[in-house]
């Protein structure tokens, strides 16, 4: 009985020392990580072994979080080309692993990619589409052949994403090698740009249909008068205000978040914020267009304007940070980042459902 208790004892205090030791590894791990990102000069392609091993493991644990994009992005670690495919194939859209995908394996990666992607396949190239760059680009303008048209909505819905993608879809309107199946889904996605200069070429070049953008609208006076359903507004936003704004936990971060919009305006303001956003651009959501000296195009707002860096956050609410030594010239916007056009792609109904929804959008009461 005795050599059974004493047997059962000395695997339990093995199992307790491992897990000691492991945590001991992990804290050493994560003391080396730390130490090296405080370093100005440190570089991780000359360091040891060591070093690397600790630092691999660190980012296997921690794979998609702040500390692991940080690191990433620092010392830009071509090991973590297989975390950052599958990170951009897991959620609907992550630009922060396209671009470091793009960054550190450029299109090669995502052409190659492309080809064995699965499962994800969508999400893949939603991601891709957020990479404001030429060459990205133009490995998503690579699936705009044959007839596989459910698929090519995905790939223009994500060349939509970027200014260097738009500028590719205005191109391809322009010499006519967009398919006529998909033309009014252009249309309408450029109508929404944040760039007043692509919403004026894509109206010329690919006109909105007359059942969305060539009916008018009643004047507000009587619109305000009107109600509407909150659940079918709900859908409304899902479709047309999901990528710019959150509600709680849903949207994208980059336009005003519409939580509580309810309480902030009237009704009568809500539709004048949608029908003319012109008329109230809220603080500190002012746009600008950004040049770089690589040929890149940035536009959206500053959300810090430091003496070496510039950091702007663009649609899709990546933040980009430019070194200012690099930058052609910044033009602040004449019009809001949020189109004038958006309500052109909805009918009378919906447009009233949706101010039905934002309504409701008020503090929860304790």
């Amino acid at each position: 009985m005795f050599r059974i208790s004493f047997k059962i004892y000395v695997i339990a205090l093995s199992a307790l020392l491992g897990c000691e030791s492991a945590r001991a590894d992990e804290a050493r791990d994560a003391l080396i990580v730390q130490t090296i990102l405080k370093l100005e000069s440190f570089d991780y392609e000359k360091s040891s072994s060591k070093v690397k091993d600790s630092v691999s493991r660190y980012l296997q644990k921690n794979v998609g979080s702040e500390e692991y994009y940080t690191l990433v992005e620092k010392f830009l670690i071509e090991g973590q080309l297989s975390n950052l495919q599958r990170l951009c194939s897991q959620k609907e859209s992550n630009s922060r692993a396209a671009n470091l995908l793009f960054k550190i394996g450029g299109k090669s990666v995502i052409a190659s990619t492309l080809k064995i992607v699965d499962g994800g396949r969508d999400n893949f190239i939603k991601s891709i589409g957020s990479v404001n760059d030429p060459e990205a680009v133009s490995v998503l303008q690579d699936l705009l052949s044959g007839d596989n048209y459910k698929e090519m909505r995905v790939v223009i819905g994500a060349m939509s994403n970027s200014p260097a993608g738009q500028e590719r879809l205005l191109d391809l309107c322009a010499a006519k090698k967009i398919p006529s199946q998909l033309k009014q889904d252009v249309s309408i996605l450029l109508s929404g740009s944040v760039d007043p200069v692509v919403r004026s070429r894509a109206a010329k070049l690919i006109p909105l249909p007359a059942s969305l953008g060539g009916g008018s609208l009643p004047p507000v006076n009587e619109l305000v008068a009107l109600r509407g359903d909150s659940k079918k507004g709900e859908i409304v936003y899902l479709r047309s205000c999901f990528t710019c704004h959150k509600v709680g936990e849903k949207g994208i971060d980059f336009g005003p978040a519409l939580s509580e919009i309810g309480d902030k305006l009237a009704r009568e303001a809500m539709y004048v914020s949608i029908m003319s956003p012109n008329q109230a651009i809220s603080f500190g959501y002012e746009g600008f267009t950004v040049k770089t000296k690589t040929g890149n195009t940035l536009i959206g707002y500053v959300v810090s304007d430091g003496d070496n860096e510039l950091a702007m956050k663009v649609p899709g609410g990546a933040v980009i940070s430019t070194d200012k030594s690099k930058v052609e010239s910044r033009v602040p916007l004449a019009v809001s980042l949020m189109p004038s056009g958006l309500v052109s792609t909805m009918t009378k109904d919906e447009l009233v459902n949706l101010v039905e929804y934002l309504m409701t959008l008020k503090k929860k009461s304790k």
